[in-house]
C-alpha cells in the first residue's frame, strides 16, 4: 500500500506506536443467524486478509444483516453504514452495518468502504471535508482493498462473488 494511504498497515512499528490507542483494538464480527454458512465463511475470509494486511487501533464492532440494503437518514438507500463512538452516548466503539443479501463483492466493497470511515473517524478532522470528498476517498480505498483482494485470492470463477475472481 502506498504511504498516503489512510489505512494502518500492519507492521511492527505501527503495531508499537498505536498500542496505546484503546483497551480493545480489532474488528470484532457478529452475524445475523439466517445469514448462510457459505457467505459467513467468506466474509471471515475477506476480514482475516484485512487483519493480516492492516492494524484497527480501536474496536470496531461489525454487524452483518441478512437484508440487501438499508435506508438512510437522508431518505436513500445505502449498502453500508459507520457510526462513530460519538455519535451515541451509550456506545463505546464504533459500528459498522453491512447488508449481505447481494454479490459477495459488493459486500467486500461496502466493508472496505465503511471502514474507510472508521480510519477517517480516527486520523481526520471531518467538519474540514465535505461529505463528498469523504465519499470519493471511501470508494477509491475501497475499490484498491477489494481489488487487491480479488487479485491475490480470487483465482477461479465464483457463484457468489461474480466480480471478484482475479482479474
Amino acid at each position: 500500500m502506498a504511504s498516503n494511504f489512510l489505512w494502518i498497515t500492519r507492521t511492527e512499528e505501527n503495531l508499537t506506536y498505536y498500542a496505546a490507542s484503546a483497551r480493545k483494538t480489532n474488528l470484532s464480527l457478529r452475524f445475523a443467524s439466517d445469514i448462510a454458512p457459505s457467505t459467513k465463511k467468506r466474509i471471515c475470509d475477506f476480514v482475516r486478509y484485512l487483519r493480516k494486511e492492516f492494524y484497527f487501533p480501536i474496536r470496531c464492532n461489525v454487524y452483518f444483516c441478512n437484508r440487501e440494503k438499508f435506508r438512510s437518514s437522508k431518505g436513500g438507500y445505502c449498502y453500508g453504514i459507520f457510526f462513530s463512538n460519538e455519535e451515541s452516548k451509550g456506545r463505546i466503539y464504533p459500528q459498522i452495518y453491512i447488508p449481505v443479501k447481494n454479490e459477495l463483492h459488493s459486500v467486500f466493497f461496502s466493508l472496505s468502504h465503511e471502514l474507510s470511515h472508521y480510519f477517517q473517524w480516527y486520523f481526520l478532522n471531518e467538519e474540514r471535508r465535505s461529505d463528498r470528498s469523504l465519499e470519493v476517498q471511501a470508494s477509491k480505498y475501497a475499490t484498491r482493498i477489494t481489488n487487491d483482494y480479488c487479485l491475490d485470492f480470487c483465482k477461479e470463477p465464483d457463484s457468489e462473488c461474480k466480480k471478484c475472481y482475479g482479474k
